[in-house]
């Protein structure tokens, strides 16, 4: 029986996709199976998939299927997975020889229900720009451990998927799994299984490298960003009312309220949006009404990021105008700083 099932969801990565493969296959000691669902992709991914499976066809198995989202291609890796424990890790980032390894190590020694460890994000355009982000809470050996330690999980990327090893009978046992919700199935994934979590293993170690990439899906404009990020974080306030903490956890429900109101200002103000100002002032006014006046201003007093507390007064005064300035200047400032960086980098380079 395999240790670990590695399930990785495809989807027009080519140009990174060999390298995620090879990370997989390069893992030391640990018996692995790899999942590879190709979900639909139309640039080649099928046909690395294939062309690795053919090399390796004891530990590599591929799935085609018609283009899904990344929530229901892992359910079809899952659903074929026999590893005793769950790796999720994306197409286009890489990890380290010893990821599995070292916290398969720790798991066995503690058999947890999840194993959660340090990892490193960086820029593709320049992986020299980097920063190690590691837990901050010790190991948590019961369901009272975890939820009193929740607001330090919390601050550690808690929606991520690759920075975790699940225990495939604890999400097998609660039928765990992933919405056909088109982004932020990994943060209702997660805010399932923290439902149930009773045992965090905890590896300070940083392993995998989370590389961010120009044209993500959060950096395109989608007309249903603000529904999917509402049912996240109702998602997360129904967590907190099950554990009856909400009145412990306000600032972070407020914090995951605030976040689908940041996500939809930065939404209106992408070059594809279609609507006029006036609708965007008027959207922004509709969900500050909604969720603002009794989500958000009563349990969110600030922020500690300047900008994001700025947005967050504008918000308070109603300036809907301004927010949507605020946010579009802080927007092209990135945009040229990217690109004069760039600039620069490739006339040393050359």
């Amino acid at each position: 029986m395999f240790e670990v099932s590695i399930i990785m969801p495809v989807y027009n990565v080519k140009e990174h996709l060999a390298r995620a493969i090879e990370s997989a296959l390069n893992q030391k000691e640990i018996l692995t199976e790899i999942i590879l669902v190709n979900d639909g992709s139309t640039d080649g991914c099928a046909e690395i998939c294939d062309d690795y499976a053919e090399r390796e066809p004891l530990l590599i198995k591929v799935i085609h299927q018609e283009n899904k989202g990344s929530g229901p291609a892992r359910n079809t890796g899952l659903d074929q997975a026999i590893g005793k424990y769950i790796y999720f890790a994306d197409p286009d980032d890489y990890f380290d020889n010893t990821l599995l390894q070292s916290n398969l190590r720790l798991a066995k020694e503690t058999k947890p229900e999840m194993v959660v460890f340090g990892y490193t994000q960086e820029k593709a355009s320049d992986p020299s720009e980097r920063e190690v982000k590691r837990p901050n809470f010790p190991q948590l050996t019961s369901q009272e451990d975890f939820r009193r330690h929740f607001g330090n999980v919390y601050q550690f990327s808690p929606y991520a998927l690759w920075n975790k090893l699940y225990k495939r009978k604890f999400l097998n046992k609660h039928h765990i799994r992933f919405t056909s919700q088109k982004t932020g199935q990994d943060a209702l994934f997660n805010i399932e299984v923290y439902k149930h979590l009773s045992s965090v293993a905890v590896n300070r170690q940083a392993y995998y490298h989370y590389v961010s990439h120009e044209g993500s899906s959060v950096n395109r404009y989608r007309p249903e960003r603000y529904l999917m990020e509402q049912n996240i974080a109702q998602a997360f306030e129904q967590l907190m009312s099950e554990w009856g903490e909400e009145g412990t956890f306000t600032d972070l429900i407020g914090e995951e309220y605030f976040h689908a109101l940041y996500l939809e200002t930065a939404n209106l103000v992408h070059k594809d949006c279609p609507l006029s100002d006036e609708e965007k002032v008027k959207r922004l006014r509709d969900i500050w009404r909604t969720i603002g006046t009794t989500k958000i201003g009563p349990y969110k007093q600030g922020d500690h990021n300047p900008f994001r507390n700025l947005l967050l007064k504008t918000y308070k005064q109603e300036n809907f105008s301004q927010a949507l300035f605020l946010m579009k200047s802080r927007n092209q400032v990135a945009e040229r700083y990217t690109k004069v960086f760039s600039t620069v980098r490739t006339f040393f380079k050359n």
